[in-house]
């Protein structure tokens, strides 16, 4: 995949640089590039750019119409990604997260899903378990084999992958592997694809 990183920070572009075998777009004015950006360009976005509008800028919303935009933040709190998801961003992150880490959330996006921080995606679950039907359908697990089941019910109710390990005593990288497979076989991108499914709301 071709990745625009957008960033006047050195060294996270240092962090970042593995992501890609495209050079990184280093700009003296951001707003300019993502406006020469090709339509459906992946860009990763550091929040902390210089020359960046506020993320209540309506020109957000018009970029994140035309681009896969995900944001990123050396210090990200609920409330930021809270205004990142509605200013249209496509996912939200700790831009030092893992390699690994940011491969997922950019092959999540880049197949259409959204990547939403752990805590926000916590309360979408909360709300989502109060507004569940009663009666919903199990259908979902006879697609699954019994471990992908049992990974993809803990993953619907918000859990983190490290959680999910710890208590089915398996490795996250096996937790990572089973929701791969579940979410191909159910043809969801992400958890809250996911979630809405299993909730009857899908």
């Amino acid at each position: 995949m071709t990745i625009t990183l957008l960033s006047q920070d050195i060294a996270l572009l240092a962090h970042w640089r593995g992501l890609t075998d495209v050079l990184p777009r280093l700009s003296a004015d951001p707003v300019q590039l993502l406006d020469a950006l090709p339509d459906r360009t992946l860009v990763l976005c550091d929040l902390d750019c210089p020359g960046l509008p506020s993320l209540s800028d309506v020109r957000w919303l018009s970029w994140n119409n035309r681009l896969r935009l995900i944001a990123a933040s050396s210090l990200p709190h609920a409330d930021q990604n809270v205004a990142a998801l509605s200013a249209g961003f496509h996912g939200y992150a700790h831009a030092y997260a893992s390699l690994s880490d940011w491969r997922q959330i950019l092959a999540t996006v880049e197949a259409g899903g959204f990547w939403i921080g752990p805590e926000i995606m916590a309360r979408l679950l909360g709300t989502l378990r109060q507004a569940a039907q009663p009666n919903v359908s199990a259908g979902w697990r006879t697609q699954l084999s019994s471990r992908e089941a049992d990974v993809a019910e803990r993953a619907a109710r918000g859990l983190p992958n490290k959680q999910i390990a710890r208590e089915l005593d398996i490795t996250e990288r096996t937790v990572k592997a089973h929701l791969t497979a579940a979410f191909g076989k159910l043809g969801v991108h992400d958890r809250l694809q996911l979630a809405l499914l299993i909730n009857g709301m899908g």
